[in-house]
Parts: C-alpha cells; structure tokens; sequence
C-alpha cells in the first residue's frame, strides 16, 4: 500500500471511488477454485497482482443455523488515510448514519458483487446534506451465492442444488460491508450518478459502538493500519479544526 499526504484531483477521484487491485483463490465447496479479480473500480484493464491470494473462512452469527462462507480478496487501495484529517480533506459529506437497508447488485464481467446501502442522515458534520436525507452507498462485496461464485470464477466445479443457494459472503481483504440496522459514521465521496463510496474503499467507514467509534482494520495490515478507535465527539471535533 502506498501513503501520500499530497493529492491531485486525479488522485482525489481515484480515492474516494475506492480502487482495489485484486486476486485470489477461494473454496467453494469442497473444490479449490483458482480466481483472478481484476480492477474492479477501473474503467481502465489493469493486471491484478499475482502475489495476492486469498483465506477462506467460515463464520457463523448467532441466529444462523449453518455457517456461511466467506470469501476474502485481498488488495492495495490506491491511498491509505491514516487519520482524520486526511479523510477529511477529501470527503465530500461527513455524517452519522443509520443503515436502512441494503440489496445486493451484479456488474458484467466483474466477478465481485457490490452492495448497494440505504444510509438515514441522523447527524451532518460536513456536505450539503441534512438530518433525514437518505444517501445511497456502494461497497464491492456482499452476501451471494455458490452458483453466483461458480458462474464467475471460470472453473467448472460440482454443486448440488441445495448448495446452489447457500449464501457466501465477499469481504474485501477481510472487511464486510454494511449490514442493516447498523449505526455509522461515513466519509463519503459522491459519485456521478448521486451515489456515494466510501473514502479509500473502506477507510472512511466507522461503526459506532455505544460512545466509542472505529474503523475495521483490513486483515494482515493490524501492525501498520490504526483503527483511529476514539469517542465520537473526538472525532467531531478533529473534522472541525480541520475545516477552520
């Protein structure tokens, strides 16, 4: 990963669409299945790193019967943003939120699903937006299925049809997107469409437990990616002597 503290508006387009570089190879089943995630923000054809692999994991939440498998690509964000200030600089809105609602979505030929979240605006630190609105998120990865993973990796591989339908779950270098219910505090960058990313991919992107906040730390990066835990007035108050 790449630090900068000086960015071009390029560069500043770049971040807060989130570029992930990435590839892989995962279990589904019982088969090794060998998958190669190319940019999948990028307009732009760019060879994914060979070196990168990924873990497969099993996880299971307390009301679910059956575990469900989760798929973990991992990748290089173009820019990391080590504090608040930094994240700052380049959001365009700057909110707390509660998650509304979330649906998955399929783009061709990119063998990532994304998410697409409903966010209610509870609190405004930053942007043109207010308390009420309801801004709608992108996140690559999300819940699927073993026929959604089998149908894109290239590899044929058996499945019955039970396990067709058992839900897998894309996280991007060990980080889950947003769930329904959740209660966050976004740095966003807005898109052309109207829709929002989150700044660096994942780096923006705080859950609020109780009066402390923080970010997820991407796996393998815990000894040189903070999580910047702190309570939400800290944090309020670092964007606002940022912005004087």
């Amino acid at each position: 990963m790449k630090a900068s503290t000086s960015y071009t508006k390029g560069e500043v387009d770049c971040m807060k669409r989130g570029f992930i570089f990435l590839t892989g190879a995962v279990v589904v089943g019982s088969v090794l299945v060998g998958v190669v995630f190319s940019n999948v923000f990028s307009t732009n054809s760019t060879e994914a790193n060979p070196s990168k692999s990924t873990e497969t994991t099993i996880t299971k939440k307390a009301d679910e019967k059956s575990p469900i498998k989760t798929i973990e690509p991992l990748g290089d964000v173009e820019t990391i943003f080590p504090d608040i200030p930094s994240l700052t600089k380049v959001a365009d809105v700057i909110f707390e939120g509660e998650v509304i609602n979330t649906k998955t979505i399929y783009h061709k030929d990119i063998d990532i699903p994304s998410t697409i979240s409903e966010v209610k605006v509870i609190k405004v630190n930053h942007g043109s937006i207010k308390a009420g609105d309801v801004l709608v998120f992108r996140e690559r990865g999300g819940v699927t299925t073993q026929k959604y993973v089998k149908e894109n990796s290239g590899r044929d591989f058996p499945l019955s049809k039970e396990e067709e339908n058992e839900p897998v779950e894309f996280k991007i270098n060990g980080i889950a997107v947003m769930k329904k219910g959740e209660k966050v505090i976004l740095f966003g960058g807005k898109n052309k469409d109207e829709t929002y990313s989150v700044v660096g991919a994942y780096q923006g992107k705080f859950r609020i437990d109780g009066s402390t906040i923080q970010r997820p730390v991407p796996r393998g990066d815990e000894g040189i990616y903070s999580s910047l835990k702190m309570s939400q007035s800290s944090l309020e108050n670092e964007v606002n002597q940022f912005k004087k």
